[in-house]
Formats: structure tokens, C-alpha cells, sequence
């Protein structure tokens, strides 16, 4: 296997997440020229890498119901969308990233033969990990790696993460979607109780832990020469698209339940598309003069399910005129702030 290079470590954390996904994407579409055969016939590419923050979700998902937009928003985390499937995760500079390209495309094979090398390393570093199910590989029941898998036309990708010291507080924010329950038609996460590795191994940090799984996996390398760089930089833009980032729109419902003191309880039922708001639904145990329910819903129909969208489909409209007591914009801040 040929450990494939970028330029220098001082690379590592000051790339965007993004410019790694268009480079596992350039070596698998050139690895019939840049990696030599192995006696079995099989050409194979690895590298690892550290990048900040960024929450990760599937070719598949709904982004809505599993990112917490306005927490990566606020917190300057990437929000970016891969085109392997799988699972939402987070990512930052103490998580270590893996990527292994091969010229086969049988997806139980590839899968069974990368997980095993990656688990071999780490038990040889004393480590009692297990692969699990078909991507995970878990440590005293804990999950501490999850691995997608994309096909292309002649090669086959394989990335994961390996938690090493990952802020599991951003973690837990960045991929919950809200307080709110959300009900989608798209693909949605399983997840399952995980771990950092620096649990399970002391006194290194996660510069040995991938100089081990380098030097165990590879027994030559591969420099990227300026022309393949500059490639990579091409294909990075399909990433930071904003059509591809939202993706294919998705019909999907959104709960949100929330408490005004000394108004009452309300349950809001958001129908959506993409993440426009088809129907707007408000209930609740508040007392009323007369039923908001239809003006409201008129005025938000079609409206991004945004504060400063909704704020302006809002303006003018009086809830205390329906709901004694209640202004729009209170309204407003506990639909989005809680």
C-alpha cells in the first residue's frame, strides 16, 4: 500500500475539510498512474489527516434533521456534505481522519479488508478494539471510528473518522438538530454511545497514533506534485456548493414544544420542504380570543424556516391581538432560541 502526501505536516489543520474529500477523489479517479500494483494485483492509497471543525453528513441525509445549523453557524464550524453515504459526525483537529482508495469496487470485501488492517494496528498498540457491524470498530463497547464508502467508475474510497481527543460537548451540539423532534422521509442517523481513544491509551498523542497507522499500513509513498494540487482545488468547489450542501429537497415535519410563562404551553408542527415551510401548525393550552392558525400559516407559507425570515413574514402581525399578552417577537425568539 503507498501512503500518499500533500505537501508538508504544516498543511495539517490550516486545510479546509473539503480540500481532503476532493483529494481522496483526485487519487481515486488517477490511481492507476500514481500507484503501482501490488503481487496481488491491487492498487491501494492511504493517508490520514486533521482539519478544524466541521460536521459531516451523508449524500442521502436531510441536513435539516441532522445538523444543528445554528449552533455550527454561531461556533464558525464547515457544514459539509460528502458524496459517500452513511451517517452524520463531527470533526475536529482531535479527530483523526483516514482515507484508503483502492482499484476494486466490491463493497463487503474492500470494507472487511481495510476495517481489519485498522484494527490490527491499533490491538498492536494494545488496544482491545473489535470491528463492528459492517463500518464501525469499537472499543470496550464504545464506538471510537465510523467509516463510509463510496464507488466511483474504476476505484472504490473508504473514510472514516478515529476519535482521539474530539470535544465531545461540540459533538453532542453540533450534530443534534434542536430541543426539536424531527419526523424525516430522508435518511436519518443511528447513533450509538462513543469514545475518545485517548481513553484507552495514555502518554501519546494523535501524531503517533497516525505515524502507527502510516507506518503499519504503507510500505511506500506517493508525492502529489503543484499540477495535482491545483486539481484538487478544482474538484474542492463541488463541495462548497450550496446546491450540493442542501442537496435534494426532502419532505419532512418538525416538532418544537416550549413553555411562556404566563401564557401557556405550545406545540408547533412545521411541514417542510427543503427548508421551506409548507404548513405551520400551533397548538397548545394558551387561552384565546380567536384562532391565529390560518393568518399565520398564510403568511409563513413558502417561508424559509429561518428567525429573520419568519421575523419578516411576521411584521405587522399582532399575536396579542389572538393571544392575550403574547407579543410576535417573544413568539419568535422561543420558536428559534431554545
Amino acid at each position: 500500500m503507498y501512503l500518499v502526501k500533500a505537501g508538508n505536516n504544516s498543511s495539517q489543520g490550516k486545510r479546509r475539510l473539503t480540500w481532503y474529500l476532493a483529494m481522496e477523489e483526485y487519487v481515486a479517479s488517477h490511481i492507476m498512474e500514481l500507484v503501482p500494483s501490488s503481487s496481488e494485483g491491487v492498487r491501494e492509497a492511504f493517508f490520514t489527516w486533521q482539519a478544524p471543525p466541521a460536521v459531516i453528513f451523508g449524500r442521502n441525509q436531510v441536513m435539516e434533521a441532522e445538523v444543528n445549523i445554528g449552533f455550527c453557524r454561531d461556533k464558525g464550524i464547515d457544514i459539509v456534505r460528502r458524496k459517500s453515504g452513511g451517517g452524520c459526525v463531527y470533526s475536529d483537529m482531535g479527530n483523526i481522519m483516514m482515507s484508503y482508495i483502492c482499484d476494486q469496487s466490491g463493497v463487503e470485501a474492500v470494507f472487511n479488508r481495510y476495517l481489519e488492517r485498522i484494527v490490527s494496528v491499533l490491538r498492536s498498540l494494545g488496544i482491545n478494539a473489535i470491528s463492528s457491524g459492517r463500518n464501525d470498530i469499537m472499543v470496550d463497547g464504545r464506538k471510537i471510528s465510523g467509516n463510509a464508502f463510496e464507488i466511483l467508475p474504476h476505484s472504490s474510497i473508504v473514510h472514516g473518522t478515529l476519535l482521539f481527543d474530539v470535544d465531545m460537548d461540540s459533538l453532542e451540539s453540533a450534530i443534534t438538530p434542536s430541543a426539536a423532534k424531527i419526523s424525516s422521509k430522508g435518511v436519518s442517523s443511528v447513533r450509538q454511545h462513543i469514545a475518545n481513544l485517548s481513553e484507552f491509551i495514555k502518554g501519546v498523542d494523535a501524531s503517533y497514533i497516525r505515524t502507527a497507522l502510516e507506518n503499519a499500513m504503507c510500505q511506500s509513498s506517493v508525492n502529489l506534485e503543484e499540477g495535482a494540487l491545483k486539481e484538487i482545488e478544482k474538484i474542492e468547489k463541488s463541495y462548497l456548493d450550496e446546491d450540493f450542501i442542501k442537496g435534494k429537497k426532502h419532505l419532512y415535519s418538525e416538532e418544537k414544544h416550549f413553555i411562556i410563562k404566563g401564557i401557556g404551553e405550545f406545540q408547533i408542527n412545521i411541514e417542510k420542504d427543503g427548508n421551506a415551510i409548507r404548513s405551520f401548525c400551533l397548538m397548545g393550552d394558551y387561552f384565546s380570543t380567536s384562532d391565529p392558525q390560518d393568518e399565520i400559516e398564510k403568511r409563513l407559507k413558502g417561508v424559509q424556516d429561518e428567525k429573520d425570515s419568519v421575523r419578516e413574514s411576521l411584521n405587522g402581525f399582532d399575536l396579542g391581538d389572538y393571544i392575550p399578552g403574547l407579543s410576535t417577537e417573544t413568539f419568535i425568539n422561543e420558536l428559534y432560541d431554545f
